[in-house]
Order: C-alpha cells, then structure tokens, then sequence
C-alpha cells in the first residue's frame, strides 16, 4: 500500500511513518516543517509544502498516486489557538480542505484524520465514549470537529471513506531513542 503522511515529519506522523515502512508499506511525507523535522522522515521521500498551499498539495497528487492518506498536519495547542483563532482555522480547515480536493481530483478514496480528544470539551462523564457529547471549549477543538464534519459530508458526497483518530496524551518513542519524545 502507498500511504501520503501530512505531517509526517512531526511527532505522531514521524512514528506512523517508521511504522508503515516497517511493516512494508511505501509512504511519503507531505510537511511545511514549521514543527516537523527533516531528520524524522529518515530515508522517505519528504515533500515539503504547505496544505493551505492549493497547488503544493495539487502537486503532489499529480506526481504520485496513493492508496491512503493519514492526515497529521495541524496546528494543535489550545491555548495558543484561543489567542490565534484565524491561523487555527485556516490552517486546519482550509488546509484539510485542499487536501480532500486533491484527493477528490485524483481518486485517493481513504484518509484517516488525526484528530483529538478536545473535540469533547471538558466531558461530563468519564471515560469519555464515542457516544459523548461533542462540546469543544477551544478553537483547536473547534477546528478538528468541523473538519471532522466535513469529512462527512466528503464521504456521502464523493466517497471518501474516513476514520477519525480521537487522542488523548499521544506519547511514545522507538526503543532505542532515534523518534518520539
């Protein structure tokens, strides 16, 4: 399987790529490097450009074709986001939106979105389930939830399967101390 990783050089992605590969899978990595790290990608082949970029992600798809995306690059503090709000939703929806019509132009079918658990706000009954109320108290939250709708529609409109990936604390490394935190 050929799998495109936006932000793929980050923490998450950089992990997820390592591996797909090891488990023999082609990938590529799709990243602006405003968080991400080249060395992360290690020998994949690392395209850096920009989501909010119509033509770098346009670009891509029509140099490679792929089976799947998994869709990492955000911009991903709450915090920061409720001082930030316009660079959070341009990034992470305008973003994500040129990558679905990339997708949609050139018949990529599959993409699984990184997410996050601040979709859920500040739950009322722990642990939090699929079935939880969906109440984000930050932009961050906000923008992960309504791309996750727009995924959605995508997928009654064009078809575009999706599975969404709700974090809570991601953490880990590779054993030997070469990715991760």
């Amino acid at each position: 399987m050929k799998v495109l990783i936006t932000g793929g050089a980050g923490y998450i992605g950089s992990i997820t790529n390592w591996l797909l590969r090891k488990n023999g899978h082609e990938t590529v990595v799709f990243d602006n490097l405003s968080c991400g790290h080249k060395e992360a990608t290690g020998d994949t082949t690392l395209i850096v450009g920009d989501l909010r970029n119509k033509k770098d992600i346009a670009q891509v798809f029509s140099n490679e074709s792929f089976d799947a995306v998994i869709h990492f690059a955000a911009l991903a503090l709450a915090g920061e986001s409720m001082e930030s709000p316009f660079e959070y939703f341009h990034n992470n929806i305008d973003g994500g939106l040129n990558l679905l019509e990339a997708m949609r132009v050139h018949g990529c079918k599959t993409i699984i979105f990184s997410s996050t658990c601040a979709v859920y706000g500040f739950p009322k009954q722990i642990p939090v389930s699929e079935e939880s109320p969906i109440e984000p108290t930050s932009v961050y939250g906000a923008s992960k939830r309504n791309f996750e709708e727009i995924l959605d529609w995508y997928e009654k409109i064009y078809g575009i399967k999706n599975a969404k990936l709700r974090y809570f604390n991601a953490c880990g490394a590779l054993p030997d101390g070469s990715l991760g935190e």
